[in-house]
């Protein structure tokens, strides 16, 4: 069942202020560190990773306009600590922290054809090697899921106080995520059993503004 109104913080997390948390990074050197990786300059580096922002939060975005969907995206981010790697300097190129990369694009994206189209179209926008932006994508899907990490962990876990009506452990405030995913599908079954099934969000979120996601 699609709800009917996707969680608001999606809104309200733009793709903007995804990339200011993330130029943040690395005592803002994050882009600079990037491009030495990669041979390009810092401006560069910002741009690429600018340029992919839009679709990995648009895939966010959709998988949580339904409650199995909201679920699934909570779970996984419960199960990751990006926000942490993305601090450090040496990320980049460490096969880590690229296999953790690879693993975000499989659940974001599925099949690499639909990556693969990703990077040719922002190959001929940037004028930037195929090959180098295949190398740099699971470290940018790294530093994506660490800025939203950022962005949602407190209004989440402040969410999952009022949904637990304050009954929470100290653990579960601080990883909100599979917590409150756990209260979702326990208020979704209640509601489906009691006969009806209304938007679990509309109490939950405030509400949203009226745009679209990037």
């Amino acid at each position: 069942m699609a709800v009917k109104r996707p969680p608001a913080f999606w809104y309200e997390t733009d793709v903007m202020k995804l990339f200011s948390i993330i130029a943040d990074t690395q005592s803002g050197r994050a882009f600079e560190n990037m491009g030495q990786t990669y041979g390009l300059s810092d401006e560069m580096a910002a741009q690429v990773t600018r340029y992919f922002l839009p679709p990995i939060k648009k895939v966010l975005a959709r998988r949580s306009e339904t409650v199995d969907g909201m679920v699934s995206v909570l779970e996984f981010l419960g199960s990751r600590r990006c926000d942490r790697v993305m601090e450090d300097a040496r990320m980049f190129g460490h096969p880590r922290v690229a296999e953790e990369g690879e693993r975000i694009l499989a659940y974001l994206f599925g099949d690499n054809g639909h990556t693969a189209k990703l990077i040719d179209k922002r190959a001929r926008a940037l004028q930037v090697e195929p090959r180098v932006l295949d190398q740099m994508l699971p470290f940018i899907a790294v530093l994506a899921i660490g800025a939203v990490e950022k962005r949602t962990r407190r209004p989440l876990g402040a969410v999952l106080q009022r949904m637990a009506k304050g009954a929470t452990a100290p653990r579960d405030l601080l990883n909100p995520y599979a917590a409150l995913a756990q209260h979702i599908k326990k208020r979704d079954a209640a509601e489906k059993n009691g006969g009806r099934r209304s938007s679990i969000f509309g109490g939950l979120f405030a509400k949203p503004e009226s745009r679209s996601a990037a």
